[in-house]
C-alpha cells in the first residue's frame, strides 16, 4: 500500500520516536510517497492541543494521527478521543515520551483506548488493520417501501421500545455533540466523508418480512448518529435494509416518500446484513459499547462499517454453539448480540452488561 507522512507540528521528541516506526512500514512492502491524492493511508504528525486536519478526498483514505502528550492530563482518554474527532482521523496514536523508552496509546472511533510499551513493529501491527480495511457504509436509497410500512410496523414498534430500554441500561452514551469540538466546516467535511449527523453509540436491528421484496433478509435498523432512545419515524430514525450491492459495497435501503434525505442506516449494517444472510434463525441483533465476561472476541480492532469486521464477526459466530442466541466481543469496542427476537436478547442481558468495555493490546 502507498502512504504519505504529513508533518503538521508534532513535537521534536515525538518526531524522533515516530521516525523509528517508519522502517516497519517499509520493510513490509509499503511505499512512501509525497502524492497524497494516490495513497491508501496518511500518517498525520500534529499537536495534541491544536491538531491539524488532513482533508482527504475519499473515506477510502485512512488517516492515522500521531500526537505527543508530554504533560499531565486529567483525562487523557477524553483528550485523545477529542483529538481523534478534531483531526477527522481513523486512529490517534499518542506518544508518551519516557526514559529509556516511551508508551504508546491507541484510540479509535469505536472508543478503543489501550496502551503498549513502545515497539516499532507492535505499533505497525496495531495500525495495519485500520489502514487496510474497506468500508461498506454507502447507502443506495430507494423510495420503494410499501405504503403499509410507511408509518410503523410491529417490529419497528419493538425497536422503539427496546431503544428506550438500552438507554435505561446506561449503554447508549454519546461522547459529546460534534459542535462542541468541531467548527461547522469540519462537521460538513465529516458528513461528506462518512454521512454522519452526530456521534452516538449502539444500534438495534430486527428482521421482518416485508411484502414486495423477494428476499427474506429484510430488516429494520436504526439510523446513524441518532438518539436511539427517541426513535420516531420510519425513513428518519429507523430504516429498512433489503440487501447489499457487493460489487460497490453499498447498503440497499428502502424508505417512504417523506424520508429524511440525510438519513443513513447505521454503519454496522454491513455486519448485520451478513449475519442475517448467514444465519436464517437470527431474528434480531443489538450492538452496544458494553461488555460481558467470558465472551469470545474478535482478534483485530477493525473499524465499524468495514467488510473485514463483518466477516470476522460471522466467523466467530460460526464457532459458537448457538450462533442465533449468543454474544461475541468486538476487540476494544463492544458487543454484538444475536437473538431469535429482541425480547430474547434483552431477557439474556438485563442486569448483566458491564458499561466498561474490556481493552486488549
Amino acid at each position: 500500500m502507498k502512504f504519505a507522512i504529513l508533518k503538521n507540528g508534532i513535537k521534536p521528541e515525538g518526531l524522533r520516536i515516530f521516525e523509528k516506526i517508519v522502517p516497519s512500514f517499509l520493510k513490509h512492502g509499503h511505499c512512501l510517497t509525497e502524492n497524497t491524492d494516490d495513497v491508501n493511508f496518511v500518517l498525520n504528525l500534529t499537536n495534541i492541543d491544536s491538531p491539524q486536519i488532513f482533508r482527504r478526498r475519499s473515506k477510502a483514505i485512512f488517516v492515522i494521527t500521531f500526537v505527543v502528550a508530554d504533560s499531565v492530563y486529567n483525562n487523557l482518554s477524553a483528550i485523545c478521543y477529542q483529538t481523534l474527532i478534531r483531526s477527522l482521523s481513523n486512529m490517534v496514536v499518542c506518544i508518551i515520551p519516557g526514559k529509556p523508552n516511551a508508551d504508546i496509546i491507541f484510540t479509535t472511533p469505536e472508543a478503543g483506548f489501550y496502551s503498549l510499551p513502545f515497539d516499532p513493529d507492535e505499533v505497525y501491527k496495531r495500525i495495519l488493520p485500520i489502514a487496510s480495511a474497506h468500508f461498506a457504509i454507502d447507502n443506495c436509497i430507494d423510495t420503494n417501501l410499501p405504503p403499509d410500512s410507511w408509518v410503523t410496523t410491529p417490529i419497528v414498534e419493538q425497536i422503539k421500545n427496546y431503544g428506550r430500554e438500552l438507554d435505561a441500561l446506561g449503554v447508549l452514551p454519546t461522547p459529546f455533540p460534534l459542535h462542541d469540538v468541531l467548527p461547522q466546516k469540519d462537521i460538513d467535511q465529516l458528513y461528506h466523508l462518512f454521512e454522519v449527523k452526530g456521534i452516538s453509540y449502539g444500534n438495534l436491528s430486527a428482521r421482518e418480512r416485508i411484502p414486495g421484496f423477494k428476499k427474506d433478509n429484510t430488516f429494520w435498523m436504526t439510523a446513524r448518529g441518532i438518539d436511539k432512545s427517541n426513535i420516531q419515524k420510519i425513513g428518519h430514525e429507523v430504516l429498512l435494509v433489503h440487501g447489499i450491492d457487493e460489487e460497490t459495497a453499498t447498503m440497499l435501503v428502502s424508505v417512504p416518500p417523506d424520508y429524511n434525505p440525510r438519513a443513513r442506516v447505521s454503519v454496522d449494517a454491513v455486519e448485520h446484513e451478513l449475519i442475517y444472510r448467514t444465519f436464517p434463525e437470527v431474528g434480531a441483533i443489538i450492538h452496544v459499547h458494553a461488555w460481558l465476561p467470558g465472551v469470545p472476541c474478535t482478534r483485530q480492532n477493525y473499524p465499524c462499517g468495514t467488510i473485514e469486521l463483518a466477516h470476522e464477526v460471522v466467523e466467530l459466530l460460526k464457532s459458537c454453539e448457538q450462533p442465533a442466541r449468543t454474544a461475541v466481543g468486538l476487540k476494544n469496542h463492544g458487543l454484538t448480540i444475536t437473538g431469535l427476537d429482541l425480547e430474547d436478547i434483552f431477557s439474556r442481558i438485563r442486569g448483566k452488561l458491564q458499561t466498561e468495555v474490556a481493552m486488549f493490546a
